[in-house]
């Protein structure tokens, strides 16, 4: 991946400043972040806790719940109640109890109908071949931070690290979100043989494919917990986004070298996402119902360069064009939908995509990482 000038002086600033990068194992600044997590007791009550410390294997929590008395599915729920000052200061002496990772619950919370950014970064726009940042919906359940991803011979598997967001409040107006906002690290897992068949070459942008590529069950993995800064703005200069697969690094980006940062992306989704103009399974859709966009869906911010595909090149697409020519094809199909299937054919081939046995780990920094097996 190319390491854009803006990169370099971004990681000069920010090793002065008083958020500087972190491992992914370590916990935000109590002064700058909560980070929230939850977990099921022994009956399968939901109790939500306060990080405090990370081991790599374990964390060190307080049990809001109990201290509270309070019990919601939603982790997100206790600063809506109590407010963010209340919970800040709640913690210094209260009793830490230890929680392994993978008894936590999907920092992405209940919801299944989400909001995602196509192409906000500029080096993955470049190997995607499209220009515009632009909007889909993404229908998936989330799952938790140790995921198991089946293979499937048919689907040509690819790997996305996120930036995911909700907010506390539902939005209405763009305003409303500078509002306290939870930020965890998520994957957006894609069916590229699917998305290829289904793209509106024409009309890339108007999101057609990604929805059905993009949607289904274990496609959402989410980190371990939800984090919430006091200025989710001035956070998100903290946060790298990191890939790697059986431990070689694919992607790696800073959040703040999106393209349209998150107030962006929400003025864009108000100003249109009412109309259903996207499709999923045949159906149009819309990307937010009457209420706005509401606490229970997550905005999937876009994703780094580094993912298995890329636009097939000019040289490529020309010498198919002379096979589809030659072959007498253009009989069956037109030229673009011939290439598109060739390219298809050969990733099959090469496995140059997600196969049985890869490990998948998606980091953010502050926000955890996420764990995926594929497996047969």
């Amino acid at each position: 991946m190319k390491v854009s000038p803006k990169l370099i002086s971004f990681t000069a600033l920010f090793a002065l400043s008083s958020i500087n990068y972190a491992h992914s194992t370590e916990i935000a600044p109590s002064d700058v972040a909560l980070t929230l997590a939850q977990a099921l007791n022994p009956s399968g009550q939901t109790h939500t806790y306060l990080v405090t410390e990370s081991t790599g294997k374990s964390v060190k929590a307080i049990n809001l719940s109990e201290h509270f008395d309070y019990y919601p599915s939603e982790a997100l729920s206790f600063i809506d109640r109590y407010g963010y000052s209340t919970l800040s200061d709640v913690h210094y002496d209260l009793p830490v109890t230890s929680l392994d990772y993978k008894q936590l619950l999907a920092a992405g919370g209940q919801g299944s109908e989400h909001i995602a950014a196509g192409t906000n970064y500029l080096e993955h726009g470049e190997e995607a071949d499209i220009d515009e940042v632009f909007l889909f919906p993404k229908f998936s359940k989330p799952t938790p931070n140790h995921t198991k991803i089946r293979y499937q011979k048919n689907v040509l598997l690819d790997y996305e690290v996120e930036l995911c967001m909700r907010w506390v409040k539902p939005i209405v107006s763009p305003k409303q979100s500078d509002g306290y906002a939870g930020l965890f690290v998520c994957g957006d897992f894609t069916d590229r043989a699917e998305l290829l068949r289904k793209i509106d070459v024409d009309n890339v942008t108007s999101g057609h494919g990604f929805s059905d590529a993009k949607s289904g069950q274990s496609r959402f993995p989410t980190g371990p917990y939800i984090v919430v800064p006091k200025d989710w703005n001035s956070f998100l200069k903290s946060v790298s986004l990191t890939t790697y697969v059986n431990g070689e690094q694919r992607q790696q980006t800073a959040a703040s070298e999106m393209i349209r940062e998150p107030k962006s992306l929400i003025e864009m989704i108000l100003e249109k996402g009412e109309q259903p103009i996207w499709r999923y399974q045949g159906q149009d859709v819309t990307l937010f119902g009457q209420q706005g966009i509401n606490p229970n869906q997550n905005l999937v911010t876009g994703t780094p360069a580094g993912v298995v595909y890329n636009t097939p090149g000019w040289g490529y697409r020309i010498s198919k064009s002379i096979k589809w020519f030659a072959t007498f094809s253009f009989l069956d199909s037109g030229p673009v939908d011939y290439i598109l299937e060739q390219y298809i054919e050969e990733s099959f081939d090469n496995k140059s995509y997600l196969q049985a046995g890869d490990k998948v780990q998606l980091t953010g920094t502050y926000l955890g990482s996420i764990d995926i097996d594929i497996i047969n």
